[in-house]
């Protein structure tokens, strides 16, 4: 069956292009912002104590971009300041819980290759937040879509219940907790936990931090179904897109980078969109060139953004 998922790829300030979508029109937004005072070369540098209202500023759109059963999936790292932890990351978020955004869970990404290297006074990082947000308690999940095989412990615990094993067994301790091994006989399949272990990208492939698809893969899993609207509006190499392509959901790709936004147009012309509905403004990549916008045709300048690509700017 054809996928019919579209895609927008879309060059400026997410603050601004998103005025032109409706209210309610994303089922879920999920991206890596430019994490604080790092990679100068390559990103707006927001010194930690501007961070917070940094990542605020986009609150008005994005709240109202989002539908109501709707999540937002942010993923921030914090930063060693002075040799101290800046929680820089935790204001953060206490600034968007300020808004009115439900900080619903905290998701911790880790990193099996993680660089190593040695500082005096602390271990590598192989970790990062993935924070979940929402704009009420009632919100999409969708379990079942990210569920792991049991594994072959299943084989041998449930083999041969006897004794306590073969009813519900009560907390020792009283708690009011208990379990009953009996309800996993024949299940194939169970819930993961709330820690994702994502390789990194072993070539940075023209941008600084590429996003590993596994890790919008499964928020997207999680959070949306076939036929969905997908944001993500620091889009950076365009990781989303190829995720939301192989899902069957329609996404917008935001960047401000010129560079970058080239680069995704570059990695998902491998991939076949479909044009939008005909109702629907035509996407990106079908418009003629009368019907463009000034900030499209210079996504479309090839090689204008041949010439800027893999410069300093």
């Amino acid at each position: 069956m054809e996928n019919r998922a579209f895609l927008e790829i879309r060059c400026g300030d997410s603050r601004e292009i998103l005025k032109s979508y409706p209210d309610g029109h994303f089922h879920l937004i999920i991206t890596s912002p430019p994490y604080a005072d790092a990679r100068k070369k390559h990103y707006d540098s927001i010194p930690p104590e501007n961070y917070p209202n940094f990542i605020a500023s986009f609150h008005d759109e994005f709240w109202r971009v989002l539908s109501p059963q709707g999540s937002f999936v942010l993923n921030i790292k914090d930063k060693v300041v002075d040799g101290v932890r800046d929680r820089f990351v935790w204001k953060t978020i206490e600034k968007l819980a300020s808004l009115g955004w439900l900080c619903i869970d905290d998701y911790i990404w880790t990193k099996p290759n993680a660089m190593p290297g040695y500082w005096r006074t602390r271990l590598r990082d192989e970790w990062e937040y993935c924070f979940h947000m929402s704009k009420q308690r009632d919100f999409a999940m969708y379990q079942d879509a990210v569920r792991k095989p049991i594994g072959n412990w299943a084989d041998k615990r449930l083999a041969n219940l006897n004794g306590k094993s073969n009813e519900r067994h009560d907390s020792e301790n009283k708690s009011g907790f208990g379990r009953d091994l009996r309800n996993w006989i024949d299940r194939n399949t169970v819930l993961p936990g709330n820690t994702l272990s994502v390789p990194l990208v072993g070539k940075n492939m023209g941008h600084p931090a590429v996003f590993p698809v596994g890790l919008p893969e499964f928020f997207i899993k999680l959070f949306t179904k076939s036929g969905n609207n997908v944001l993500d509006p620091f889009a950076g190499s365009g990781s989303t897109g190829i995720v939301a392509k192989q899902l069957e959901r329609n996404v917008v790709l935001i960047d401000n980078k010129e560079e970058y936004v080239d680069l995704m147009k570059r990695r998902l012309a491998k991939l076949k969109f479909c044009e939008k509905p005909k109702e629907k403004e035509p996407c990106l990549f079908e418009r003629n060139r009368k019907t463009r916008t000034k900030d499209e045709k210079k996504v479309l300048n090839i090689k204008k953004t041949q010439k800027i690509y893999g410069k300093k700017k």
